[in-house]
């Protein structure tokens, strides 16, 4: 999801939450990858060789399965994960977690909410320079 896109914020429900904001460097920072999405090889690839995210994931994972051994049967649980634009870091995590998962037997159902919106753009620098 892409924390940048109107009414995110209104999509976060009960679960998990992952803010890769911070946590991961930004694919379309590269002007290479920058109209390309996390379900790309070459950007997905890009992501995982970030420092950390390997890491990440597998905290996340274990987060994840300790968190549905907890809820009753039946039960979703849900795992939201942003990025500014939900194209590139929040869609390479949230299928390397999903095949994490599935490899250790679990039902996961993916569903990306922003990959196929047009780039979020950052905003304009707007100060002058000046202090109060």
């Amino acid at each position: 999801m892409g924390a940048r896109h109107d009414g995110a914020h209104d999509l976060v429900t009960d679960g998990l939450y992952l803010d890769l904001r911070r946590a991961l460097r930004n694919p379309a920072d590269d002007a290479a990858m920058r109209y390309r999405t996390g379900l790309d090889a070459d950007v997905y690839a890009h992501v995982l060789a970030t420092p950390g995210a390997r890491e990440l994931i597998a905290r996340t994972a274990v987060q994840l399965r300790a968190l549905a051994d907890e809820v009753p049967a039946g039960r979703l649980v849900r795992l939201t994960v942003v990025c500014r634009g939900g194209k590139h870091r929040a869609a390479s995590i949230t299928e390397l977690l999903a095949r994490e998962l599935r490899a250790r037997g679990r039902q996961v159902d993916v569903d990306h909410l922003h990959v196929h919106l047009p780039r979020v753009l950052k905003p304009a620098d707007t100060s002058t320079g000046a202090s109060a």
